[in-house]
This record gives C-alpha cells, sequence and structure tokens, in this order.
C-alpha cells in the first residue's frame, strides 16, 4: 500500500488522478510580456506593439565534462517586418559567474536586434556572441557562465506564441569521436510556471546499467517571476521511489535538497541526484517534486527540467517539469 499524502503533496497527486476530467475545463495561460532587471523600461514595448516573451531555460558556456556551448535560433515566423517596422527582439541574459570559487549572479543590459520578414538570428555560441558587445558581460563570463535569456518580441501581428520562436541547443566534443553531444529545447511561454509545486520522472540506472545505458539524472529549476515580484525564492526537491518491485516503492527516499534563493531569471543545476540526494542503490526511479518553500499567492513562479544522461556517450535528454498547481499554471 502507498503511503497517503498531506499538504502540498496530496494536491499535487489530486491534480494527477484528476487530469483528463479537469484539463478541458482549465484555460491555458496566456501570452506575456515578462520584465526583470533593470532599467525595466528599456524592455517595455510600446503601447501599439503586439508583444511577448520567451525565456530559455538553458544558456551557458562552461568547462566540465568538457567545453559546453549554447547554440541559438531567434525567429520571426510572420510576414511582419520590414526595414522602416521590423520586428523587434530584446534579450537579457541572466547567468552565474564562478571565479576562484566563488559564484555571483548577473544580468546583462538588454539588447536589441531586429529581424525582417521570415528572418532568424543564429549563433553556434550565444555567450561567446555576447563578448563580442562592449561592456555586456562581467570579466570571464565569456568564458565561464551558466544562466538563462530572457527573449521578448515586439511588433508582432499576433502573440499567440508561434509567432516568434527561439531555439537553443547545448553541446560538446563527443568524447567517443567526432561530431557533438548535445541537447536542445525550445523558450518557454511560461504556461509551466508554477505558483507551488513542479513534478517529472527521473530514471537513474548507474549502479545498474540496462540497454538503454547507464543514466544519471541532473534537476535543473529556475525563478521565472511571471508576476514581477523582484522576490527571491528558495525550492525543495524531493524524490519519491517508482521502482517495480522496491520495498520503498511509492515512498520518499533520500534527502530533500534546498535550492536556496534564486533570483529572478537564476537558473541552478543539481548534477547526478543520486549522489546529491543520497537515493538508495536499489532505487532506479523517482518522482521528483519541486515544491516553493513557503508558498504563497505572492511568491514568485517557478519552471524546472530534467536533463538524462547516458554514462558511456555522455548524451543527454531534455525534459521540462510540468506544473502541478491545483489553482491552475502560468498565472
Amino acid at each position: 500500500m502507498k503511503t497517503r499524502f498531506s499538504g502540498p503533496r496530496a494536491g499535487a497527486l489530486a491534480l494527477a488522478a484528476g487530469l483528463l476530467l479537469t484539463a478541458s475545463s482549465v484555460a491555458a495561460a496566456p501570452t506575456r510580456v515578462v520584465r526583470r532587471g533593470t532599467p525595466a523600461k528599456a524592455i517595455a514595448p510600446s503601447a501599439a506593439a503586439v508583444s511577448y516573451s520567451v525565456e530559455v531555460p538553458v544558456v551557458t558556456r562552461i568547462v566540465g565534462t568538457a567545453l559546453f556551448r549554447t547554440a541559438l535560433d531567434i525567429s520571426n515566423n510572420t510576414s511582419a517586418g520590414t526595414a522602416v517596422a521590423p520586428v523587434v527582439v530584446r534579450f537579457q541574459y541572466s547567468y552565474n559567474r564562478v571565479v576562484d570559487g566563488v559564484t555571483s549572479f548577473f544580468r546583462t543590459p538588454i539588447q536589441t536586434i531586429n529581424l525582417l520578414a521570415f528572418d532568424n538570428f543564429h549563433t553556434d555560441d550565444f555567450v561567446q556572441y555576447l563578448g563580442t558587445l562592449p561592456g555586456v558581460l562581467q570579466p570571464g563570463a565569456e568564458t565561464s557562465s551558466f544562466g538563462t535569456l530572457l527573449v521578448t518580441f515586439e511588433n508582432l501581428p499576433s502573440s499567440q506564441g508561434w509567432e516568434g520562436t527561439v531555439f537553443a541547443r547545448t553541446y560538446s566534443p563527443n568524447p567517443t569521436g567526432a561530431g557533438t553531444v548535445a541537447i536542445a529545447y525550445p523558450g518557454s511561454l511560461f504556461f509551466e510556471s508554477a505558483n507551488s509545486t513542479l513534478v517529472a520522472t527521473i530514471r537513474d540506472t548507474q549502479l545498474a546499467p540496462t540497454v538503454a545505458g547507464a543514466l544519471r539524472t541532473n534537476v535543473g529549476v529556475r525563478n521565472t517571476d511571471i508576476r514581477g515580484t523582484g522576490m527571491n525564492v528558495t525550492v525543495l526537491l524531493e524524490f519519491y521511489d517508482v521502482t517495480s518491485g522496491s520495498p520503498t516503492n511509492g515512498q520518499r527516499v533520500g534527502t530533500v535538497v534546498t535550492v536556496a534563493d534564486l533570483q529572478p531569471g537564476e537558473v541552478r543545476q543539481i548534477n547526478n541526484v543520486r549522489a546529491v540526494a543520497s537515493i538508495p542503490n536499489n532505487v532506479t526511479a523517482m518522482l521528483v517534486f519541486a515544491d516553493v518553500a513557503g508558498a504563497t499567492a505572492s511568491t514568485p513562479t517557478i519552471e524546472g527540467y530534467v536533463n538524462i544522461l547516458d554514462g558511456g556517450t555522455q548524451d543527454g535528454a531534455f525534459f521540462e517539469m510540468k506544473c502541478a498547481d491545483t489553482d491552475g499554471c502560468g498565472n
């Protein structure tokens, strides 16, 4: 018999059980313009502009097991955009930089590019590109930083979310041969921003590899703050065993991992959660819940992701965590 839960966890599980009944009755959240940092007026669109924001959950240039870079595509998928009246794209990189073991958080000044009809901006190394813009990055960030990218489209014909898109690909050299190893992901429209809880399924077979590989899992969480509170948020990660045949199936396992004081736009990634959370050796499949500590109607919203990696090839798979709020998502 599975343990009966109370509090936020019970609400999340009840939501999952009733999803098929309630999904059709919950309206999708609208696209929105998200602002953070200063000067705020620099990213505010004109009153006549049709605008919305998306956020890339990971942008980086950093040395870990290899040199990781992020390629980026920003596209105008519409016929709007001329030399006189372009589609205006404003973007801001929020990032952590580590120097001599000390981590510091920064936001770039807001930058602008213009797109014509059916146009695209591409770079194979976005952080390196930012390094070519005078005064944009803090010293050292061009070679070592990890963050998110907020992108706001202006002067579009509508704002359903397909008109302007952002796609990213974080990659590194393949350690076993030619080519690159990568994960790819679209910019978020904030539909999965949660007031209280996110959930995802993760796997870890490092100690018992299968035909799918010797898998390990990284979990990332960021403060989306779509209401513009400007506040930090603390997130608690909890893990529940869903391993078939496990004596602890349905129970919380390991330790609670605290991600403290995330600033708006900041992302932090917990690498190898089995080791960090002291997950028991027999557990190979888990639900991970990300709960806002002390969640209220005024706390910032969060989003998250899971990256499952193969220990042999280092190939990764990127999954968005799902909002498990009982009062609607993206609001």
